[in-house]
């Protein structure tokens, strides 16, 4: 079970209209979103297990399981040896293009400069540079286009250019 996209909007929209609610934090599975309007009171962290009277939060219809590629993201540990892992630097929606009909920034085997930008991350309407930290050049793309990504999901694994 996952909440997507429009999910998480549609719960931040409602919190933003709510006059009697200051904060949220709903758990669905292994994702958590807490969210607060400005002033209120900061939430408790999350809790590692819901109490066992907890009401769950059914996704909304048409909502997706997450996809293979995001459930399959090498971790920390599994980065190969000499890659540089490029990490979504939010929760969003994971975009290679500029534009719908523009060419993707980079695919698998491009060459970038330090700096480059990689891709976007869009949350509510705002999109977010992601930009690669050294030069090299693009091993794996691992995010989907067009899929939710979380803070800190590895979103590309680049191979640095050797050092002279």
């Amino acid at each position: 079970m996952a909440l997507s996209h429009s999910d998480v909007r549609h719960l931040l929209d409602l919190l933003d209209r709510a006059e009697h609610l200051d904060a949220l934090s709903i758990r669905v599975g292994d994702f958590v979103l807490q969210a607060s309007k400005n002033g209120a009171a900061a939430l408790a962290p999350p809790m590692t297990s819901p109490p066992a009277d907890a009401a769950s939060v059914a996704p909304a219809a048409g909502a997706a399981a997450p996809s293979a590629a995001a459930t399959a993201t090498p971790s920390e540990a599994e980065v190969p040896t000499g890659m540089t892992a490029v990490r979504a630097p939010m929760l969003g929606t994971f975009y290679r293009t500029p534009a719908p009909d523009q060419p993707p920034f980079v695919a698998e085997g491009s060459a970038v400069a330090a700096d480059a930008t990689l891709c976007l991350v869009e949350v509510m309407k705002l999109f977010n540079t992601v930009k690669t930290p050294v030069a090299g050049r693009v091993h794996r793309i691992l995010a989907e286009h067009g899929k939710l990504v979380e803070h800190g999901q590895i979103l590309m694994l680049i191979e640095p250019e050797p050092r002279s």
